[in-house]
């Protein structure tokens, strides 16, 4: 089977023995458990990523995950590429916590995924400082008189959370190769549209009307509103907003909650939401 589940920023209670025994179901070493992007394992080459690092692969499933905005992309690029099921992966722990490159595109029991990690950050209306800068301590001491949250390049952002051109190219191609038709979109963030209507419902909806967004567009927003245009899926999953909701009969937003994918050989709807 394949579970999937959003944002967990380095904090993975949610995997304990004792939160899985609450589930309705058994995670096997047949399973795998996909993460909608920011896990928050490779954030920093420190003892508590040693410890998560074994402490996750004892557990009883496989882990897969695409970025999100908060990883350490740097710490991600040590990893070699390798093809798996089809796409190019990074294995952090061989056979056990797998990243899922961008724009690629998967067979994992019978179902064709196309993944995309990333997006913008938000949380930084203190700006995003460099600590070579001369003016790093004035800005940095400016941010936090005012109260507003801040990035530090190379420590808590990289510029690498927005795909590249030829990223975004290989996705198209790759998608070509498929026919344009899959099964499921992984992705952290939503379309632009789509992102427009996750704001109103969470009643955003005057601040959109005076231009205000509490989540910019972006190039990887615009991307994904052309792939809206040309893509066939059954549904799209994303994390980033901190929030569990079902926008519409094709794409949910993911956070605490797990979603079950149905079994190749079930019948009935494609998912069904687990408590």
């Amino acid at each position: 089977m394949i579970y999937l589940t959003g944002d967990c920023h380095g904090e993975f209670g949610r995997f304990s023995k004792k939160q899985r025994m609450r589930l309705p179901f058994e995670l096997t070493p047949d399973d795998f458990v996909v993460i909608c992007g920011d896990m928050g394992l490779l954030w920093a080459e420190d003892k508590e990523f040693a410890y998560y690092q074994k402490w996750l692969s004892a557990l009883p499933f496989t882990i897969l995950w695409i970025q999100g905005n908060h990883e350490n992309y740097d710490l991600i690029a040590k990893y070699p590429v390798c093809m798996w099921h089809g796409g190019k992966v990074r294995h952090i722990v061989p056979d056990k916590i797998i990243l899922l490159e961008r724009g690629q595109v998967f067979t994992i029991e019978e179902k064709r995924f196309f993944t995309f990690g990333g997006a913008s950050t938000h949380d930084i209306q203190g700006g995003i400082l460099d600590k070579t800068s001369p003016t790093y301590e004035k800005d940095r001491r400016r941010a936090n008189k005012r109260g507003l949250p801040y990035r530090v390049r190379g420590v808590s952002w990289w510029a690498q959370e927005l795909p590249s051109e030829q990223e975004m190219q290989e996705g198209r191609e790759n998608l070509r190769k498929a026919g344009s038709q899959v099964d499921y979109v992984i992705t952290h963030c939503l379309a632009g549209k789509m992102q427009d209507r996750l704001e109103a419902i969470l009643g955003a909806g005057e601040g959109l009307a005076h231009g205000y967004r509490v989540h910019e567009k972006d190039i990887l927003t615009a991307y994904f509103d052309e792939l809206e245009t040309m893509l066939q899926y059954k549904h799209w999953f994303c994390g980033h907003y901190h929030v569990n909701l079902t926008l519409d009969e094709r794409h949910t937003v993911l956070y605490q909650q797990f979603i079950a994918l149905e079994h190749p050989s079930g019948q009935g709807t494609h998912f069904c939401t687990l408590p």
